[in-house]
């Protein structure tokens, strides 16, 4: 017996559809066609912070400003009776200072070496500057070189042999370390503790 559709007309063996009305004459599984995939977005690139040395014009006025302010403080308070120790103190200050004030600037976290390099670099500008003056009095002055022995023979009267022992080109070594060691040593410290503990907040 023929194939007949609903519609009433015969249909050829086999017939996917009617010739008459279209009805499907048998169900076909369907064909989807998947979406083309959509390609990747390119990866966002982060800029990487400028790095702290002397080329990041934020850091070096930075540096220069608390280098400044800490070499300030040390010359005039450093002077008066009871607060030696802010000789020490305030070049440690001075790169704390510059973390901070960098931090707030750039809003760039600073890492440990980070905060030691900022530190150094406003120290630098202390060391320079009292170099200069230290240079500036031995070569002018002929009685600075004795007045410093003097200060020192005061300051460690335990080594008074020794400080007036030292020929003059080893006195104006120890000198100048004992300044490097002053201006660039201890700003780093701090830069490097000023960047730890402001790292905490």
């Amino acid at each position: 017996m023929p194939d007949v559709c609903t519609c009433g007309a015969v249909l050829p063996p086999d017939a996917r559809f009617c010739h008459k009305c279209g009805k499907p004459q048998r169900e076909e599984p369907l064909l989807v066609e998947e979406p083309p995939a959509l390609p990747e977005p390119p990866p966002i690139s982060i800029p990487e912070p400028p790095r702290i040395g002397l080329r990041n014009g934020l850091a070096v006025r930075v540096g220069l400003a608390a280098g400044g302010l800490g070499l300030l403080v040390s010359l005039l308070l450093g002077q008066v009776p009871g607060l030696q120790l802010i000789i020490f103190l305030a070049p440690a200050a001075s790169g704390f200072l510059a973390v901070l004030l960098y931090e707030k600037r750039s809003g760039q976290k600073l890492s440990v070496s980070g905060g030691a390099h900022l530190g150094w670099i406003a120290g630098i500008f202390g060391f320079i500057v009292i170099s200069l003056m230290f240079s500036a009095a031995v070569l002018t002055e002929p009685d600075a070189m004795a007045i410093l022995r003097e200060q020192a023979v005061k300051s460690r009267p335990d080594m008074a042999e020794a400080i007036r022992s030292f020929p003059p080109s080893a006195f104006i070594m120890s000198v100048e370390i004992c300044i490097f060691l002053l201006f660039g040593l201890l700003p780093a410290f701090g830069g490097a503790l000023g960047a730890k503990l402001l790292d905490r907040k």
